[in-house]
């Protein structure tokens, strides 16, 4: 009988003695995998995200208001941010509220009307003729759903609809502006907060001054843009023109290292997988400490009566070590199987919670191939580590001493 025949038949044979341990294993591998899935199916999307459009040639420019050093977004400021070498374009971003005023033909609804950008358009449902951006004028695109109203009966109708336009201290009024609604998108696209509904800058920039109760121009001048995306020339330009930008004051990240970091919840998950990983590895170097610890004081005839009948240390050694790895390999078999199938169905669960919207792929994700490989091997190579000095001193034992003990 070879050492490999003799370690299996007793993983085997013992495999009711380390059930509660191997189930142990199997678990620690099984949620450390399936988070390790959710995590990998969030970075899928960021990929696929960036990989569509001009994601990867943009800078995002933030005001920092508690920052008395940072430049404001304005339009002489970003002129400037437009001539510099390697930005094909500026597009700057505005946000102003605006509702369905007193026109009772409209559903009730409270919209925040956004600076369009050609280099980061929504996801069209919808649309009234083939190229709807730029959008010109009075044109707004709106989401199917908005504010909980369905917004589907709009598209191709030009509406009243009413901003506030300030006339003392803390005191507004409403004003009517005719708009036409060219276009509807997909709500569930959130880049620029829930109920964005997209116009041309000038009427979104009229709106906010008037709410400040000050003419546009002054109001850009002195308020100020809240955000603005510059596009550079290619996805090799970005480190440049993002140095020379700090350089100047300006508070700017790359958008594919925004779109790249996960939010909080799904750094949790990241973080729970590896240190589930680690678990794992301590509870199956435990566990072949255990192991290797029994032989010292069960097992300890057996190795006598292995060397009894002319089994090399090496050879007793080779066959239990066999028999470890084959109890660390069953449990990294189980959690490796159990975690891809938990995985898959964690992310089709969690891609239908508000929370993660958009951030988890709809269609199907699997385990990377090293996190598989990771918890089908590490639980045995812990295992065999772990007994490997109750290994070693069991097989030196005297098999004359072994025999008369037993």
């Amino acid at each position: 009988m070879t050492s490999l025949h003799h370690g299996l038949l007793n993983a085997r044979r013992f495999a009711r003695r380390s059930f509660a341990s191997s189930l142990a294993l199997a678990l620690c591998g099984t949620l450390s995998l399936a988070a390790a899935t959710v995590v990998r199916g969030a970075e899928r999307t960021a990929e696929a995200t960036l990989s569509s459009g001009t994601s990867l040639q943009q800078i995002d420019l933030e005001p920092r208001a508690e920052d008395s050093a940072a430049k404001r977004l304005t339009p002489s400021t970003l002129a400037a941010v437009a001539a510099m070498k390697g930005v094909r374009s500026v597009e700057p971003v505005l946000q102003a509220s605006f509702d369905s005023g007193a026109d009772a033909s409209l559903p009730p609804f409270l919209l925040h009307a956004t600076s369009a950008r050609t280099a980061v358009p929504p996801p069209m449902s919808r649309q009234v003729r083939e190229a709807v951006f730029p959008l010109r004028g009075h044109e707004v695109v709106l989401p199917v759903v908005g504010d909980g109203q369905d917004l589907t009966g709009l598209l191709g109708r030009t509406v009243s609809v009413s901003y506030t336009q300030r006339i003392g201290e803390n005191r507004g009024t409403p004003v009517t502006d005719r708009v036409t609604v060219v276009g509807l998108y997909d709500p569930s696209w959130q880049l620029d907060g829930p109920n964005a509904a997209y116009a041309a800058t000038p009427l979104v920039a009229k709106w906010a001054a008037a709410r400040e109760g000050v003419e546009t121009g002054r109001y850009l001048e002195t308020r100020g843009f809240a955000k603005a995306t510059v596009v550079t020339s290619g996805p090799g330009a970005v480190g440049g023109v993002l140095d020379r930008l700090h350089e100047q004051r300006f508070h700017a990240y790359a958008v594919a290292d925004r779109v790249r970091e996960l939010p909080v919840l799904l750094e949790l998950f990241r973080w729970g997988a590896l240190l589930l990983l680690g678990l794992l590895a301590v509870a199956a170097a435990v566990t072949g400490a255990g192991l290797g610890s029994g032989l010292l004081r069960e097992r300890v005839h057996e190795i006598g009566l292995l060397r009894a009948v002319g089994r090399t240390r090496r050879e007793v050694a080779a066959g239990f070590a066999v028999e470890f790895g084959a109890t660390g390999l069953a449990a990294g078999a189980a959690g490796a199987l159990l975690g891809t199938v938990g995985g898959v169905l964690a992310v089709r669960g969690l891609a239908g919670v508000e929370i993660f919207a958009g951030r988890l792929p709809d269609g199907l994700v699997l385990p990377g191939p090293w996190a598989v490989t990771a918890t089908f091997l590490l639980p045995a190579a812990a295992v065999l580590l772990g007994a490997a000095r109750p290994l070693r001193r069991a097989v030196r034992t005297d098999p004359t001493r072994a025999l008369r003990d037993w």
